[in-house]
């Protein structure tokens, strides 16, 4: 039983981590790379980007050695992804004007 605990604590970190890594990654890109590419070109290029982090988290949660260890590391990497996300919303929104508060 305990491996079967293990297998599904696993998936859902590839599923559900994997999925909020490759948001986290696209907002960032999407926030960063109009400085050299026009606002809807780096939109995609974030979205096709972000796919990448995606796979990666799925290969490292199977890879790692325990499912605690997979689910520690993809939460850490999300949080900080995550915390550039908004960073750098912050950072942009005061410097041109156009935060949430605007």
């Amino acid at each position: 039983m305990r491996r079967r605990r293990e297998i599904a604590l696993r998936v859902v970190t590839a599923v559900v981590g994997g999925y909020a890594l490759a948001a986290g990654t696209a907002a960032v890109l999407a926030l960063a790379l109009p400085v050299v590419q026009d606002r809807s070109e780096a939109v995609l290029t974030a979205t096709m980007a972000a796919l990448l982090p995606c796979v990666l988290t799925v290969v490292m949660v199977f890879a790692a050695a325990s499912a605690l260890r997979a689910l520690s590391w993809t939460a850490g990497l999300t949080a900080a992804v995550w915390g550039a996300a908004w960073g750098l919303a912050a950072l942009l929104g005061t410097m041109t004007g156009h935060g949430a508060g605007s």
